[in-house]
């Protein structure tokens, strides 16, 4: 199961998203409370003064109702007082008709606030206080209707809410838009690396690029550079290895053809075999030492390769009339350097030649996200699986009479080694004989590059 990669644009988005969100939720909120406390205040402030009012009016002559609006006279007006006093009188409002404020009766001084159903399925807010008289106490209440104001302010708060959800979408997509042009020089970053990857730069560009991000792309080209460099510095190093060694032993091969030694044939034939297993040695430990490894930017297209390698066994080996057959997926590209590549592949198909009855098959396909597997296999004899723990080992040939000088299949190992691949030995593979199976990391594709882009940014 392949694991969502990591996202600098989406983190920051989630965490911009989210406190815009919070800030606008928060502030819904806290705009809410302050509304419905605003407006209830202010109905608490109009009824707190008609029950002073009515508080005054208790022991004047008259009905209290008279020094009130003419509200408190239309029936179910939604404006409404109640009166209870000691000896069980109670006074109300003529626009309560015949209900009643369900309010109990209060202590001296003691004051209460409450929501309660009125008359007509109305909603009330109900402001009551006792008072002290020389009769008793006295429990005046004064009501007023606020299901109506109440919807008001639940409208008002659903339109701020509909509102504050408009804001933060336009919030999430500016930022996510201005996240896009500031993120762009590492979205480009992105894609050099994986041109780099393909081998199709050498260098990632510094253009345009921010200051917080310039200081490791300068590293790593810096990096690039020196492994260049090396690289260029070692091989040139084995090249003058090289002629430096075939001066002294082209004269020892001369001396070896002198008339002098016609007369010691022995010596002239242990000499011969020594120069020329030295040659042998120096070429296979050259070849070696020649392993560039992975290097970033280096990408070899297989198929290219493969046909090139088969083209050139095909005349070594015109003679037999070997048939090889090449499959290899379209696309196919091997993440490293050509030369290492073809030396890997000249061994072991060379090797199948060799030891081949007439055919020979090399297969090459994708192995899974950022792997390929190259098998070779041939109808020879094939080896018995006792004896193949030993044929990767230097210097080992099971056939001595063959030629070659055992660093074959060691030199290949190494190779893969160096790729962190890994090589496999069966000895009766698909065709009956030798199997080689090589697996090595494959260079991404535009298809993948284009799926992983897809993925990243959903």
């Amino acid at each position: 199961m392949n694991r969502r990669r990591p996202s600098l644009r989406r983190g920051i988005s989630w965490i911009l998203g989210g406190s815009v969100a919070g800030m606008i939720l928060l502030a819904l909120v806290a705009g809410g409370l302050a509304l419905a406390r605003v407006t209830e205040q202010f109905v608490v402030t109009r009824l707190a003064h008609d029950r002073d009012t009515l508080i005054a009016r208790l022991d004047t002559p008259g009905a209290p109702a008279d020094t009130l609006p003419a509200v408190y006279r239309q029936p179910y007006s939604g404006h409404y007082f109640e009166i209870r006093r000691a000896d069980g009188r109670t006074e109300r409002s003529r626009s309560l008709w015949d209900a009643r404020l369900d309010t109990r009766a209060l202590a001296p001084g003691e004051t209460r606030r409450s929501l309660i159903s009125g008359p007509d399925g109305q909603t009330l807010l109900v402001l009551a206080q006792g008072v002290a008289r020389p009769d008793g106490t006295a429990t005046v209440s004064v009501a007023e209707d606020v299901g109506d104001l109440f919807g008001t302010v639940g409208a008002l708060l659903g339109a701020l809410a509909v509102g504050g959800a408009l804001l933060g979408l336009a919030t999430v997509l500016l930022q996510r838009r201005l996240l896009a042009r500031q993120l762009a020089p590492l979205r480009r970053l992105e894609q050099e690396t994986e041109q780099l990857q393909r081998g199709e730069v050498a260098h990632l560009s510094v253009q345009d690029m921010p200051e917080e991000v310039r200081p490791p792309v300068d590293a790593v080209n810096d990096l690039l550079d020196t492994l260049a460099h090396r690289l260029q510095r070692s091989r040139r190093a084995l090249g003058d290895l090289a002629h430096a060694l075939k001066t002294p032993l082209a004269a020892l091969a001369q001396i070896e053809r002198e008339p002098a030694m016609r007369d010691a044939p022995e010596t002239a034939e242990r000499l011969h075999r020594h120069v020329e297993r030295s040659r042998r040695l120096i070429d296979a430990q050259m070849r070696r030492a020649r392993v560039a490894g992975r290097g970033a930017g280096e990408s070899v297209l297989l198929a290219a390769q493969v046909h090139d390698l088969v083209r050139t066994l095909e005349r070594v080996h015109a003679e037999r009339a070997i048939q090889l057959e090449t499959h290899v997926a379209d696309g196919l590209r091997f993440a490293g350097d050509r030369e290492d590549l073809l030396e890997m592949l000249g061994v072991v198909l060379d090797n199948a030649c060799q030891w081949t009855r007439a055919r020979v098959r090399l297969t090459a396909a994708r192995e899974g996200h950022g792997q390929l597997t190259v098998t070779v296999d041939d109808d020879g004899p094939g080896i018995e699986s006792d004896r193949l723990v030993r044929l990767s080992e230097r210097g080992v040939r099971l056939d001595e009479s063959a030629a070659g000088s055992g660093l074959g299949l060691s030199i290949v190992r190494a190779i893969v080694e160096e790729y962190h691949g890994r090589m496999e030995l069966v000895g009766h593979g698909g065709l009956g004989g030798f199997r080689v199976v090589l697996h090595l990391p494959a260079a991404p594709t535009r298809d993948d590059q284009s799926s992983s882009s897809s993925s990243s940014s959903s």
